[in-house]
């Protein structure tokens, strides 16, 4: 099967023309050149066998919701770094980027009834964690309020540890064999989170910032938020 003229119209439309991950413009008209599309419409799900997130039996893998626009560099990216691109990872990007096309344009257009949800990935894994904050020229930082001074201190050191990694990461003297045993701690700090009663959501993001009057164009900003594990807020999928 190949993507039909329909989904393929669909696809673009809701992705506005940009790729999901690092926002670029994907079909541009340039003076030198009349028209360059680096736009790829890559499948989630492989229909190969020894394809990327590959799953047998799939109904349809060229349906829309199998589908994500990407420019090349992340679609070789996601389809290499498979452990931290997981499957449900993907959704949940395709699903913040077609919201941010909606708001986007309805901002343009003075349309702000309706506000749209935001989603983040629970973190589960401590390789996919180490990927999102790994080299990051900021983060964001978000968590519930805690009852107890002993759950401050705790959520403190819980936020102090990952972006001590992040700036540790940054300056790049990890070598690989370190990489393992700290994405081996990630999990460990994940695990007794839950066992604690806490949930962290992160996702990684490329932004345009605004600092003392002068914008930083391409800025790689980690969002990180540390949820009670009974909040309301929190969607079970």
């Amino acid at each position: 099967m190949t993507i039909g003229t329909k989904t393929r119209k669909k696809l673009w439309a809701k992705s506005g023309n940009r790729c999901a991950i690092c926002k670029i413009e994907l079909f541009t008209k340039e003076e030198a050149i009349p028209s360059l599309n680096i736009g790829e419409e890559c499948h989630i799900i492989s229909s190969k066998k020894n394809g990327p997130r590959h799953k047998p039996d799939l109904l349809n893998y060229d349906a829309y919701d199998n589908l994500l626009l990407l420019c090349r560099n992340h679609h070789k990216e996601i389809d290499t770094l498979i452990d931290a691109f997981p499957e449900e990872v993907l959704r949940f990007m395709k699903t913040n980027h077609e919201n941010w096309v909606k708001q986007t344009l309805d901002a343009s257009i003075g349309n702000n009834e309706e506000s749209q949800a935001k989603f983040l990935i629970r973190m589960t894994s401590g390789k996919s964690l180490f990927n999102i904050i790994s080299g990051v020229h900021g983060y964001r930082i978000d968590y519930d309020e805690a009852g107890t001074d002993e759950e401050n201190e705790y959520i403190g050191e819980i936020l102090q540890t990952l972006t001590d990694y992040a700036d540790l990461s940054g300056m790049g003297v990890i070598e690989q064999f370190e990489k393992v045993k700290i994405a081996t701690q990630l999990k460990e700090l994940l695990c007794d989170l839950e066992q604690r009663g806490y949930f962290l959501f992160a996702e990684r993001n490329i932004e345009n910032i605004q600092h003392e009057g002068v914008e930083l164009e391409n800025w790689e900003v980690a969002t990180l938020l540390l949820k009670k594990s009974d909040n309301p807020e929190i969607i079970k999928i």
